[in-house]
């Protein structure tokens, strides 16, 4: 999963030195960015030649779906189609069906993103399949005037526990058309950092505005001219 963030236009760092290198070999390179269940969304899965065994329902708060002959799958984490061969195994191994090949499919998503920082509407947003940190920003009511839009942090948490940060370009997204190449997963936390001169402002008001003793407005007298300070 962690090799889905290896994409043009954005730099990766690990957030904790102790993070291994991504590894290609534990996810196929296909399903990179294929979108993965989450506690809350909606499955239903078919079967072609056994429609009998057909089920829908939600995936629970643990990550597990009940389904009738097959028992409680662990959904949490997987993508459809690695959710269709596990409920095929369990039914060939069960002795229900030899060869079952279900259809898995996404009803309705019920898995969310948080989104921080220079956003008009911050906190939790509910994830689309394909949502790009563009789209979670909109999402979010938009950027702040005070937003540093050229890197846009995308905190993602992979299957293994490590915990893996990019840079997005927001500016070049909107200026250009160049994608971040970036796709947010379930829990993905997208945080818009202000700008340079933002900062510089918050500084000079906490620092000089609020602390000085006098208004930064003065008037004095210099001979016969009166002076102002500001």
């Amino acid at each position: 999963m962690a090799a889905a963030w290896l994409a043009q236009g954005c730099a990766e760092s690990p957030v904790t030195a102790a993070m291994a290198p991504p590894q290609a070999a534990a996810v196929p390179q296909p399903a990179n960015d294929a979108y993965r269940i989450a506690p809350g969304d909606e499955i239903a899965v078919t079967f072609p030649y056994n429609a009998e065994l057909d089920h829908a329902g939600p995936v629970g708060p643990d990550g597990r779906f009940a389904m009738p002959l097959v028992g409680n799958i662990p959904l949490e984490g997987r993508t459809i189609d690695e959710v269709a061969a596990l409920i095929s195994t369990d039914l060939r191994r069960q002795g229900v069906v030899e060869d079952a090949r279900p259809t898995v499919a996404i009803r309705q998503y019920g898995a969310v993103i948080y989104v921080g920082g220079e956003v008009r509407q911050p906190g939790a947003i509910k994830l689309t399949q394909a949502m790009d940190p563009m789209q979670a920003v909109i999402t979010a009511g938009g950027m702040l005037d005070t937003a540093k839009t050229r890197q846009i942090v995308v905190i993602h948490r992979t299957p293994e526990g490590t915990i893996v940060q990019r840079h997005a370009d927001l500016r070049r997204y909107t200026k250009h058309g160049e994608a971040t190449g970036i796709a947010l997963h379930p829990q993905d936390i997208v945080f818009v950092p202000r700008s340079s001169i933002a900062e510089a402002d918050l500084w000079i008001d906490q620092h000089i505005n609020k602390l000085l003793p006098f208004s930064r407005s003065l008037n004095y007298s210099l001979g016969n001219n009166a002076v102002v300070t500001r």
